[in-house]
């Protein structure tokens, strides 16, 4: 449906009215010639003459304004634009004919549609339905007026019940409104937003709820970066499959940029994209089929093409829910008239009738990336001199997250154009900023990281580790450069398992690797990744690991016992799901190619399957006298101010602590001594220790303390 506001597609809007004022006209002559509208005449009884017409019907009482009225309607009817057909596609549409080709609207459903709206587009009907009807306490539309306004006999009156049947569109789409009265003397009303439509008003973007929101980045299809098998095959679809009923799902990872191609195949046909969001039609209640039905059918008024979001959440819901919200959602998808878009995550099974048309939107290779970024920055009016290559590099991002972050750093700038330099430190900050939000408070940043100067670690320890730092810098050597990408069919990305006692320096290390690599080290909140809705759990580690992928993060799993817990023997339902939480974790590990490390006390806990995943295995050991008296040496900063000699060989000799609990003892004593008004001295660092060993519910200040 296209909607050209023009003189010509105006000027249909009168002849349309002028035919409902024939209309009206002819039902009045009529209600005059066979004696039901006429005046009390003297010797008569009351209503006598209204009484006999509806009884005995007779014509003949008013023959020339009947006859008049008889030929306007019939000029009326013939200025009027012919029902529209695919002949008439290029033609100038009326709002109504826009109306009935974008519901498939009979030729019936249209003239009852303009009845209706009739009083509220022209004042003056609305006393002339009130002549028509003759009664005061009845509506101002009905289906009987509607009836007598056509023109219709009683045998015919059929036809205008069978349009305004809850399964016919007018009422089914919400066109128009029956109230809860018995027919065919129920009120009937039109929706605002028909009305303003019919006015040709084209629905301003501000009035828009939060649920439905125009795209605003459109593209020229051939500036998109994607394949062009997928370019050519979906605009092929557009253009070759039936309108109504065409159904797109385009797959892929956040931020790959498949509102920008949607949107970019749809410009091309003319036509805007609106973002229906789910999300913000929620609850999720018996209402929610109802609310989704008026968003898709405000999305058609608006002569905008809807790009579903967030359907995968409707798999989020206690079973029981779940199926119930499944089964009413695809009712209304599957009815709504018009075209629908659908923006689904990588391998997301689309809630929907068979008959749609699927597309998966691939990961784009790093040269794929660096015109994606050159073109963005020309779009932008911004110097590349390198920064594509640079970025492209980096970060595994998207088409989307490129458009959207580079038009954001161009909007930013102020005065002149900053060096290249500067430049791509803004745009690395802003991607760093674009993939905090998208975590969306399932992770946080760990903003304090170690480095090797406050690290003790065993020779063998240190080696793997820096094993595994070089494993992340060359991986692009080794597996593209070398082709041992041919040779693997999984598990290209590099996941860690820390294990050891607590204290050991698990999470140190973890932040110690981030560092020497610049990534950002996001540690995963347990609490906020575990749901008890059935499938909200793998969609939160879906996000992670896909940002994880995008370059320059490292994921920390601590605690990873909680989540990677051994599959157990299904007896209950709980069982069941549990399970399916550890295999969609071997599945997303298999396919994982970002870093991720796992840390854990319980190494027995973890399911075999995982280690076998697991790209390095590090075991922490508890620290030997020695590793403690560096630990004690290493906790202490050259700012603390310190009085008299400090025995660190002997505190590490006394007392067997891991190197979180030495950290935890040293800063006691820097607050004992603080409290004291003294340097620190060896004297509160015993009795830091020993307030560690009580607060654990150990009076012996000995023994090993983990």
């Amino acid at each position: 449906m296209k909607t050209a506001v023009s003189d010509a597609a105006t000027a249909w809007m009168v002849v349309d009215l002028a035919y409902i004022q024939a209309l009206c006209e002819c039902a009045i002559a009529q209600a005059w010639d066979c004696g039901r509208l006429s005046y009390a005449s003297q010797g008569t009884l009351p209503f006598q003459d209204e009484v006999y017409s509806l009884l005995r019907p007779k014509q003949g009482q008013a023959p020339e304004p009947l006859a008049a009225a008889l030929a306007h309607l019939k000029a009326c009817r013939a200025k009027r634009s012919p029902y529209p057909s695919p002949a008439r596609a290029e033609a100038p549409l009326s709002p109504l004919d826009e109306l009935t080709v974008a519901f498939g609207l009979s030729p019936q459903a249209r003239d009852i549609l303009l009845l209706a709206a009739a009083p509220s587009l022209r004042g003056e009907f609305a006393r002339l339905y009130g002549i028509v009807s003759n009664d005061p306490d009845r509506p101002l539309v009905d289906e009987f007026l509607l009836c007598q306004l056509l023109g219709l006999s009683q045998s015919h009156r059929v036809l205008v019940a069978r349009e305004l049947d809850h399964a016919a569109p007018l009422l089914r789409y919400g066109l128009v409104a029956a109230s809860e009265g018995a027919r065919p003397f129920a009120a009937l009303s039109v929706d605002p937003l028909i009305l303003r439509r019919l006015q040709g008003d084209l629905l301003r973007v501000a009035d828009v709820g939060s649920h439905l929101a125009l795209q605003s980045t459109v593209l020229p299809l051939q500036a998109v970066t994607a394949p062009s098998q997928l370019i050519a095959a979906l605009r092929s679809t557009l253009r070759n499959h039936p309108r109504p009923g065409l159904r797109i799902v385009l797959r892929g990872k956040l931020g790959s940029g498949r509102r920008t191609l949607l949107a970019a195949a749809a410009a091309e046909l003319g036509f805007p994209v609106g973002v229906l969001d789910l999300t913000q039609l929620a609850p999720f209640d018996g209402q929610f089929s109802n609310r989704l039905e008026a968003a898709l059918r405000e999305a058609l008024l608006r002569d905008w093409w809807p790009c579903v979001d967030g359907l995968e959440l409707i798999a989020t819901k206690s079973f029981n829910e779940q199926s119930e919200l499944r089964e009413r959602t695809r009712q209304v998808l599957r009815a709504h008239p018009g075209i629908l878009l659908f923006r689904l995550d990588a391998g997301a099974e689309p809630l929907l009738f068979p008959g749609y048309h699927l597309f998966d939107l691939p990961v784009l290779s790093e040269s794929a990336r660096i015109r994606a970024f050159r073109e963005a920055l020309k779009r932008s009016s911004l110097p590349t001199h390198g920064i594509a290559e640079s970025l492209a590099s980096r970060h595994r991002v998207g088409m989307g997250i490129i458009t959207r972050v580079t038009a954001s750093v161009a909007s930013a700038q102020r005065g002149p154009q900053p060096p290249p330099g500067e430049l791509e430190l803004q745009l690395e900050q802003a991607l760093r900023q674009h993939r905090g939000t998208r975590m969306g408070g399932i992770a946080s940043l760990v903003t304090r990281l170690a480095t090797w100067d406050t690290v003790v670690l065993p020779e063998e320890v240190r080696d793997s580790v820096l094993e595994f730092i070089g494993r992340a810098r060359y991986r692009r050597t080794v597996f593209e450069t070398w082709g041992m990408e041919k040779i693997l069919t999984s598990a290209r990305g590099l996941t860690a398992l820390f294990e050891g006692g607590p204290g050991t320096g698990k999470s140190m290390v973890a932040g110690l690797i981030a560092r020497e690599l610049g990534y950002e080290l996001y540690r995963v909140d347990l609490s906020r990744i575990l749901s008890k809705w059935i499938g909200e759990t793998e969609q939160n580690l879906a996000k992670v690991f896909d940002v994880a992928e995008d370059g320059q993060v490292i994921l920390l799993f601590d605690e990873a016992d909680a989540l990677f817990s051994k599959r157990t023997e299904v007896s209950t339902s709980v069982d069941r799901y549990a399970n399916a939480e550890v295999n969609y974790l071997l599945q997303r590990l298999d396919s994982f190619e970002g870093i991720a490390i796992l840390t854990t006390n319980l190494e027995k806990s973890i399911d075999t399957a995982f280690k076998r995943r697991i790209s390095l295995r590090l075991v922490f050991p508890f620290p030997d006298e020695e590793m403690r008296e560096e630990l004690w040496r290493v906790h202490l900063p050259p700012g603390l101010p310190v009085v008299g000699p400090l025995d660190f060989a002997d505190l590490a000799r006394t007392f067997e602590l891991s190197g979180g609990y030495i950290r935890n003892a040293v800063l006691r004593a820097a607050f004992l001594a603080a409290m004291d008004g003294t340097p620190l001295t060896q004297s509160h660092l015993v009795r830091a220790v020993r307030l560690e060993y009580r607060e654990r519910g150990k009076l012996y200040e000995g023994g090993v303390l983990e």
